[in-house]
């Protein structure tokens, strides 16, 4: 497939050279090279920059649909053959919220790749709203979330379960119980996931479920990840609520201790997400044949 049509595609959707140019590893000089050289070929302008804003001209809609159509053809010849020879290869664009993209889906990507070494995953780690954008611009394969998304046009569906537990410092008393009430909980330093967060707005929907405020907690901090989250712990400045997944390699070298509230259900699902008019490649089908199975919770144990 001639590179100009994906680069073309790249800048359309992007509306930018230089997110062009970063999506697609390339250089914006080059980007910018061969834009000229496909409207030099066509003998029209496609894009107007006005403001630092890049918007399709007339010519470059009409271009546009036919790029489209092009590439999606080139996309099912390689599926189609790819299912003849049995070879799994190209590239994965995959969304994914912080848990999940840094505890979880490396290990998963991983063992993926290792069966199918010809293809290339790249992980782009946002919250669900800015998922939700991409995969509505077809810039992303599959998205993987904390939460459930509404929208008409994207398929949604559970791939995973989770639960969120109580970490403490590993010399905490908590940490040789395996439950606490909830007012021991409420009586300890917090330290808290920022707003907008998967993981806060599952936590704090758990707790109405268990007749508390987030106001209730005695909060004394609140962090914008959960690698600080458990830092903050691990030296003892509180106690949190954070996925069991980020914390297997603590517990394991006695860095943090967990424990759970009694009588309060602190489970939710991961998602896998995609849209139902994005065409799929066998790369991208295969993996979400992995998403699919019994298998994540053998691969997540076992090392790679």
């Amino acid at each position: 497939m001639d590179p100009h049509l994906a680069v073309f595609k790249a800048v359309a959707d992007k509306r930018s050279f230089s997110q062009a140019a970063k999506s697609l590893h390339i250089s914006q000089p080059a980007i910018s090279l061969q834009i000229q050289s496909l409207e030099e070929s066509l003998g029209a302008r496609l894009f107007d920059r006005n403001n630092k804003r890049v918007v399709l001209t007339q010519a470059g809609k009409t271009f546009y649909k036919f790029a489209t159509q092009i590439i999606e053809l080139y996309d099912q010849a390689q599926k189609e053959i790819a299912e003849l020879t049995g070879l799994v290869k190209g590239k994965i664009k995959i969304g994914a919220s912080l848990t999940i993209g840094e505890y979880v889906l490396p290990k998963i990507a991983g063992h993926f790749v290792k069966d199918h070494p010809e293809v290339n995953i790249t992980i782009n780690i946002a919250n669900t709203e800015e998922i939700t954008k991409h995969l509505l611009a077809n810039t992303l394969d599959i998205g993987l979330v904390e939460g459930p998304i509404k929208h008409s046009d994207l398929i949604l569906e559970k791939f995973m379960d989770d639960e969120l537990v109580v970490i403490v410092p590993f010399d905490h008393p908590w940490a040789k119980k395996d439950f606490i009430s909830m007012d021991s909980l409420l009586s300890q330093p917090f330290v808290l996931r920022e707003a907008g967060s998967g993981t806060r707005q599952i936590m704090e929907e758990r707790l109405m479920e268990c007749n508390v405020d987030i106001e209730d907690l005695q909060i004394a901090m609140e962090l914008g990840s959960t690698q600080a989250i458990k830092e903050a712990v691990e030296v003892g400045l509180g106690v949190s609520i954070i996925s069991k997944w980020a914390i297997k390699k603590d517990l394991k070298y006695n860095n943090i201790g967990m424990t759970r509230v009694e009588n309060c259900n602190f489970y939710r699902n991961f998602y896998l997400v995609y849209n139902k008019h994005h065409f799929l490649t066998q790369a991208t089908e295969t993996l979400i044949k992995l998403l699919r199975s019994n298998n994540l919770t053998a691969i997540l144990e076992t090392k790679l």
